[in-house]
């Protein structure tokens, strides 16, 4: 699909790295990502499709998930459902997995776009939507459970 060399250059043009994952079952898949190495963004082509997903999969920190199981049910329960509106707010789909674990293991937020009409500019609105989705779980996180002598906010 000419589609799917547009939207290679596009991500290319904006400097990110794209990689081709080994193995997927997709006629288009790739992920993509700063020279930095992160946040990863996905952009996925599924077969006979018409549209694209645009994902991004945040694995939550060891740290994070024990401080998590250490808080009350009722304040860990608030957290999440704050988190899962925030997520929502910004007009993309989310998902918590495993889908019904107490404490999630990740967090992917995704959105579908139609490949009909799909410009350079409306793809890249799509595709920093999720990506900041996809900041927003990650800084949530890091900012919630922060260690006094922790310097990064990506652990």
């Amino acid at each position: 699909m000419d589609l799917d060399k547009e939207i290679e250059r596009w991500v290319r043009a904006l400097g990110l790295n794209v990689m081709v994952p080994p193995n997927t079952p997709e006629p288009f898949h790739i992920s993509t990502a700063p020279p930095t190495g992160m946040p990863v963004v996905d952009i996925v082509r599924p077969k006979g499709a018409e549209f694209y997903v645009i994902a991004m999969g945040i694995a939550i920190h060891p740290d994070h998930k024990s401080a998590l199981s250490s808080m009350k049910e009722q304040e860990r329960r608030r957290f999440l459902l704050d988190l899962k509106k925030a997520i929502l707010s910004m007009g993309v789909d989310f998902a918590f997995l495993p889908p019904d674990a107490e404490i999630p293991d990740a967090v992917q937020v995704s959105r579908p776009v139609l490949a009909e009409g799909l410009d350079a500019h409306k793809f890249l609105e799509e595709y920093y939507r999720v990506r900041n989705a996809g900041l927003l779980v990650i800084v949530t996180f890091a900012d919630s459970f922060r260690r006094p002598s922790q310097t990064s906010l990506y652990i």
